[in-house]
This record gives structure tokens, C-alpha cells and sequence, in this order.
């Protein structure tokens, strides 16, 4: 009998650890790119947003120059061991979501509240951080951040590791939080227009959380 209840506790033992949680789930490029959570009450997610594959195809015909220099650049970035990417879009309104998809290209002329979000992941640490220092992905790099002298937080003071840079700053009637930064086998963009740099560092904070 103490042998049988011994066997039935083991089996009891080994459900409970199978029904219970496991190991966090690897984080992916749409694990770890922008949530509805992480931006202000009321902002829109727009139906642009995707794998870089059903990005391209949404801006196929309605930006056709967007989706060449893109297409390049997401082929160059994969050349330098890219696997995947998210896109994101969020603004504060559908008709302003519209107004992006019309023109991918002009969206930092936005008079609205915008987010927009690169992730891409590499196949390892090493590359990611590569491209990081050295390769431009999708038009940005640090360098093109800190190339017009304005002013840039970088390293472990934005809060998003030593491999990151943050640019925030108005321009007339914008104002644009802009951080890049590598984390493991990730490489995020963050753009925010028309948003206080508190809300984007939190946004970016949230984000980078995500990473494991």
C-alpha cells in the first residue's frame, strides 16, 4: 500500500509540473515589438503593421518607393544574419492609420500622435550586435542619430543597455523621441512623434523588457 501511494504522489508530482508553467517562451520579433499596453489609452494599432513579409505586401502598390528601399534593406540586413521582423504602427486615430498607409515614406511630417517600431532578430547575439555598430538597418544607425550634432543619450543611461541610443528632441511644431538599441539577438527602431519623452521612454523601457 505505502508503495502504490508512493507511485500515485510521483505521478501526481509529474502533472503538476507538466500543467505548470514551464520556461518563458523564446521572445520573437512580434513578442517583443510594441503592444496595445504599452501606448497611451486610445491609440489605434494599424492594420500596416505585421512580419516584415505582410508589411512589404501592404505597401506594395499604395507606396511603391517605400517598399523597393525597404525590400533593399530588409535583403542587406538578412545578408548580415537578419531572421525576422515586426513592423508596428500605433496613432490616435483609424484615419490618421490611413494617412500612413497612403505615404509610409512622409510619416515624419505627422501632425498626429505616432509610434513606429523596427524589431528585427538576428540569428545571435554577435550579429545583432553588429548591426547595432555598424550596419545600417532600415535607414538608421547611431551614426545617422548623432550626424546633425543634436544633442543624444547613449549607453546605460537611456535604460536600454550599453548598446543604445536615444535622441529626443522638438522641431517646430513636433516634437521626436527616437531610440536604437540591441539586446541579445535583437535590434530595435523606435520612433515616436508627437508623444512626451517620458511616455517614449517608457514605451521603449516596456519593450526592452520583453527581450530574454
Amino acid at each position: 500500500m505505502t508503495r502504490s501511494l508512493t507511485v500515485v504522489l510521483a505521478l501526481l508530482m509529474v502533472a503538476a509540473c507538466a500543467a505548470s508553467p514551464g520556461r518563458i517562451n523564446a521572445a520573437t520579433a512580434a513578442s517583443v515589438s510594441v503592444q496595445q499596453g504599452d501606448v497611451p489609452a486610445g491609440m489605434v494599432r494599424c492594420d500596416l503593421s505585421g512580419d516584415i513579409s505582410a508589411y512589404l505586401e501592404n505597401i506594395k502598390t499604395k507606396d511603391p518607393s517605400t517598399y523597393t528601399s525597404t525590400k533593399t534593406q530588409w535583403e542587406a540586413a538578412q545578408k548580415n544574419g537578419a531572421t525576422a521582423a515586426q513592423v508596428v504602427f500605433y496613432t490616435d486615430s483609424t484615419q490618421n492609420c490611413t494617412n500612413v498607409e497612403s505615404k509610409v515614406s512622409n510619416i515624419s511630417a505627422a501632425a498626429y500622435k505616432l509610434v513606429v517600431n523596427f524589431v528585427i532578430q538576428f540569428k545571435d547575439e554577435a550579429t545583432a550586435a553588429s548591426g547595432y555598430n555598424g550596419d545600417k538597418i532600415f535607414g538608421i544607425d547611431k551614426t545617422t542619430l548623432k550626424g546633425d550634432g543634436a544633442p543624444v543619450t547613449e549607453g546605460d543611461k537611456t535604460g536600454l543597455g550599453p548598446n543604445s541610443i536615444v535622441l529626443s528632441l522638438p522641431i517646430a511644431d513636433q516634437s521626436f523621441y527616437i531610440a536604437v538599441w540591441q539586446n541579445k539577438a535583437f535590434m530595435v527602431i523606435l520612433g515616436i512623434i508627437n508623444l512626451d519623452a517620458v511616455t517614449g521612454q517608457k514605451v521603449a523601457v516596456a519593450e526592452n523588457k520583453r527581450i530574454h
